[in-house]
């Protein structure tokens, strides 16, 4: 009897040191780069996880090349050029009482693989028309490049979101900023 209950403990320590191990590396970098364990769909925020913001419609996805090319066309060359991996893309609209108006906001969020890959992203899809935003975990800047919107660009670990909001006020881009910081934290 007693090498039976020396195996089960035995067993048993083994089976927690895997699920310690296991979860303690849940969001972090794989060596070497690679499919990330923190997927982009998973920072999109849910509805009003942003106060009285909600989505419209369900994500977008791409997985892979040719779904990356389905959703942003042409734009695709610099993400694949710089290891993507997968990407999610959801859209939002402020609602209130069930009536939903104001500016459509956009995220666009890309796992490039590792770090190197996301902070070259960031870097080639600079338009020269942004000011740095200083965020405590994150380089990002603002794109003022657009006629009727901003950009706040963020690139963090293996990730590079983009935050894109239908209006140019100073309300607009705070609340850009705020999707932009809530989505930064979820990122580990």
């Amino acid at each position: 009897m007693k090498p039976f209950k020396s195996f089960n403990t035995r067993f048993l320590y083994i089976s927690l040191v895997f699920v310690v191990c296991i979860i303690s590396s849940c969001g972090e970098e794989p060596e070497g780069g690679g499919k990330s364990l923190l997927e982009p769909a998973y920072l999109l925020p849910t509805d009003d996880e942003i106060s009285g913001w909600k989505t419209l419609g369900a994500y977008e996805e791409a997985n892979d090349y040719d779904s990356l090319y389905a959703v942003i066309d042409g734009g695709a060359e610099i993400f694949i050029d710089n290891g993507f991996v997968s990407a999610a893309f959801q859209i939002y609209q402020n609602c209130i009482g069930g009536i939903c108006k104001g500016p459509f906001l956009h995220i666009r969020i890309y796992d490039q693989g590792n770090e190197t890959n996301a902070k070259a992203t960031y870097e080639k899809l600079s338009t020269g028309i942004s000011i740095p935003w200083v965020t405590t975990d994150a380089e990002a800047r603002i794109d003022e490049s657009g006629l009727a919107s901003y950009a706040v660009e963020l690139w963090k670990k293996n990730f590079y979101v983009q935050v894109v909001i239908e209006e140019k006020s100073s309300e607009s881009l705070n609340i850009a900023k705020l999707f932009a910081s809530h989505i930064s934290k979820k990122i580990r």
